[in-house]
């Protein structure tokens, strides 16, 4: 399996590579630009300010004694001679030379002495544009430098020309040259065209000092003061206005500038590269293979953490890196496939998720039906076994024959528990996407008032949240208590009728003379009383939600009368000419079985089916143990803030709540625990505070039939389960389901399945009780199989289900007889 997973990984991990890097190269400028800008912002460190470098910029003190265009060059001849003195080991200008001073700035006579100025000095460097002669003032530099600053396609500017080659010669870049004179010769990093990236120092780092200021300790002859601004350091002189500025990663800046830093970085050997595209790629394939591995291998929120710390470890070596290497280290590849591994991993481990749940779900239902055959095998062969020993025939064989079954049944349910467990231990491993849609749920039910944990009652929600989306007629139905008005208030909630009203009606509390005026209104005038016009709760429900409770306690002539206003969406008020029309979307609820009302009579069809567009049945809460907890857990926060104090329940009294048969369901537990608050005085609720029947009384009235189908139903059929419950051993469970089982045979005319239906009360059950009935019926008409005689084949099956109530007794000659017939 290890290995099974360590090549999907692999597999998957390099098809992200190669979608990822082909993308990128794919996306041209566009991608390149976006790496580039997560580079300016996390990974480029910030170079710091090389102590050997001071510029000498102009400001507006120094405009407002030199004028604010060009300065008259005598006065750059005086800084340069001074800064030589003072010991300056190399000297910048940034100077456009091309071309005499005007006359009005200094004239010949200026630049005659700017070039004495740096032909004495002999460690000038100037500027000059590539590809022009060379200006006769920059004859006599130690060097000749070129400013050009080419931007990146996105227009930020990251890379300098370190040589600019034109037909005549081959000039350096400024701050190269510069660099040159002070270190000698150096080595560089440079892409394909020649170009280095600028390590740029941090925001306003890099030393200073104004061009006036150094004017002013010259005239005051202050030679210490010039000493301590250039001795042994590389002076660059930027008093020329600034002609363009350009974006790079440090901010909007000059030419000149760029240059300022492209020489900090030389001093302080802060080359930059950029990581060859292979290594980018390698390092990336890794980074998605691990991703990929780790959620496949490990729990979901495991794999979440080691990913969490595997980027975070990308990003601090994105940091780190060029700060310690030099080289920056690209994000969007790697990234990405790391992202695109993630997501193929986890979409992959959830499809097979997906599908092992699926296999074991079949096989687990392949061997509860299995086990339902056997069980039903034992229980014949039991009674045929009583049969023989009356007859002293093959008693033995029988035996032999019922160990082997026993047995037989005891494997299938091993393997039945067995499977369960692997399946419940199938869905907490892999079921991570589900749990969470799960979890959504609930917390949407709980929003609405509706708490539930089980996964039927999500189910339902989930089917209720879809239709209300739509104008789909709804019908609710249930055992008083279950929560049909909850689910009601939530299928408006969440419809687009949400802003409009909801109208509950109690059908069976509408006095039958008065039931048009109150659904549907009456006119001024209309009888005796009726001073004013009256709208209906139709009328009142207009453009929202009329919950229509107890449908199935309408009378029939009632019945047809709703049925019009559903049908043509329109009545006419009592004692009204004119018809009135409503848009209402109907919610109808009733806690009796509708569909077998249409089946007896005393319920119209057409109105069912008008009715029946989403059918919801609510479970009891006797089958929705686990939901106990948490509902015991909100209404005694609720009766303890009624009574003012807290109050919290004992493990000893929520284990005797929820081994309750609660008949009365929610509305039953909600008024125990409010009893219970209102008469005990303890912080904390035992059993006895509950008031609830003793186990005595239950089982008491669990003899009855109701309450052995009520046990049977709690515990999903299961013979054994229910007998322990009971107190009783299998075989009474056994006859007791029998006979009740014949009986719904009758009943049903022979319809297995409309038997099984009704003796489940819940469809999930029906399959279950079906198989039951079927071997059960099997049985009857195999124990008649040899004879002819109606009254013999009854006083043989009395005798051979000896055991069976006597009461149902009259259901099994129906039977016997009916299979006479049949066969005759």
């Amino acid at each position: 399996m290890s290995r099974r997973r360590a090549l999907t990984a692999a597999i998957l991990g390099l098809a992200a590579t190669v979608l990822v890097a082909a993308a990128v190269i794919a996306g041209g400028p566009a991608v390149v630009a976006l790496e580039w800008t997560i580079q300016d912002r996390w990974a480029r460190p910030a170079v710091p300010a090389s102590p050997a470098l001071v510029l000498l910029t102009r400001d507006a003190a120094g405009e407002t004694r030199f004028g604010a265009g060009a300065w008259d060059r005598a006065v750059l001849a005086r800084v340069i001679s001074a800064l030589s003195r003072a010991g300056a080991t190399a000297i910048g200008v940034d100077l456009a030379l091309g071309g005499s001073s005007a006359p009005g700035r200094g004239g010949a006579a200026s630049d005659a002495l700017l070039s004495q100025a740096t032909r004495e000095a002999g460690n000038v460097v100037v500027t000059a544009v590539p590809g022009q002669p060379l200006p006769p003032l920059a004859r006599h530099a130690r060097a000749v430098g070129h400013t050009l600053a080419p931007a990146d396609p996105d227009g930020v500017v990251r890379r300098v020309p370190l040589l600019s080659r034109s037909d005549a010669e081959a000039l350096p870049a400024f701050g190269l040259a510069l660099a040159a004179v002070q270190t000698g010769p150096s080595s560089f990093t440079v892409d394909r065209e020649g170009r280095a990236l600028v390590a740029w120092a941090a925001p306003r780092s890099l030393h200073v000092v104004p061009f006036l200021d150094v004017w002013t300790a010259l005239e005051e002859r202050r030679a210490d003061a010039l000493r301590n601004v250039a001795e042994n350091k590389i002076v660059m002189i930027l008093a020329e206005p600034a002609r363009t500025t350009a974006r790079t990663p440090a901010g909007a800046m000059p030419e000149a500038m760029i240059q300022a830093h492209l020489l900090n970085a030389a001093l302080g050997g802060a080359w930059l590269g950029e990581a060859p595209f292979g290594w980018t790629v390698a390092t990336a394939l890794v980074l998605s293979v691990l991703a990929a591995w780790l959620v496949l291998a490990l729990r979901w929120w495991t794999a979440a953490l080691a990913l969490g710390v595997l980027v975070v470890a990308g990003g601090v070596a994105l940091r780190l890196t060029p700060a310690l290497t030099g080289i920056l280290l690209p994000a969007l590849l790697p990234l990405g496939a790391m992202a695109l591994a993630t997501a193929g991993a986890a979409a992959g481990s959830q499809l097979g998720a997906r599908h092992r749940l699926r296999h074991l779900e079949g096989e687990v239902a392949g061997i509860r039906e299995a086990l339902i055959r056997r069980e039903s095998t034992v229980e014949a062969l039991e009674e045929d076994l009583e049969a023989a020993r009356d007859l002293l025939g093959a008693a033995e064989a029988l035996r032999r024959e019922l160990t082997e079954a026993q047995a037989q049944e005891q494997q299938t349910r091993a393997r039945l528990e067995t499977l369960e467990r692997e399946l419940r231990a199938a869905d907490s491993r892999d079921g991570a996407l589900d749990d969470a849609e799960q979890e959504r749920r609930r917390r949407q039910c709980a929003d609405l008032g509706i708490v539930t944990r089980e996964p039927a009652m999500l189910a339902l929600f989930r089917d209720l949240a879809h239709a209300a989306r739509s104008s789909l007629a709804i019908l609710v139905s249930g055992q008083p208590g279950t929560g049909k008005e909850l689910f009601a208030r939530a299928a408006h909630r969440l419809s687009p009728r949400a802003a409009g009203p909801f109208v509950a009606v109690n059908m069976a509390a509408i006095p039958p003379e008065l039931f048009e005026s109150e659904l549907f209104g009456h006119a001024k005038g209309s009888f005796t009383g009726a001073v004013a016009d009256r709208k209906g709760y139709f009328e009142q429900a207009d453009r929202g939600t009329i919950f229509l409770d107890e449908i199935g306690d309408l009378r029939a002539d009632h019945q047809s009368k709703l049925l019009r206003v559903l049908q043509e969406k329109s009545f006419y008020r009592v004692g009204a000419t004119r018809p009135t029309a409503v848009d209402v979307r109907i919610v109808a609820a009733s806690n009796r079985d509708l569909e077998r009302g249409v089946a007896e009579g005393w319920f119209r069809e057409d109105l069912y089916f008008r009715l029946k567009g989403l059918v919801l049945r609510l479970p009891p809460l006797s089958a929705r143990r686990q939901d106990i907890a948490p509902l015991a857990a909100r209404f005694l926060d609720e009766a303890a803030a009624e009574a003012g104090r807290r109050v919290a329940l004992s493990e000893a009294a929520l284990v005797a709540l929820e081994r309750q048969a609660w008949p009365g369901n929610v509305r039953e537990l909600q008024n125990c625990l409010r009893r219970a608050v209102a008469l005990s005085d303890r912080p904390v609720l035992t059993p006895d505070d509950l008031g609830l029947v003793p186990a005595a009384t239950t089982r008491a009235e669990a003899d009855g039939d109701a309450g052995v189908l009520a046990a049977l139903r709690r515990h999903a059929f299961d013979m054994q389960a229910t007998a322990r419950a009971l107190g009783w051993d299998r075989s009474t469970v056994t006859q007791r389901l029998k006979g009740l089982g014949f009986r719904a045979l009758v009943d049903a005319a022979g319809d297995r399945g409309k038997a099984a239906l009704t003796l489940a009360g819940d469809p999930a059950l029906a399959r279950t009780v079906e198989l039951k009935l079927g071997e059960y019926h099997a049985h009857l008409v195999r124990s008649v199989a040899g004879f002819d005689s109606a009254e013999a084949a009854v006083a043989a099956c009395r005798r051979r289900f000896k055991n069976l109530p006597e009461r149902h007794f009259h259901s099994l000659e129906i039977l016997v007889r009916q299979e006479l017939q049949r066969r005759a």
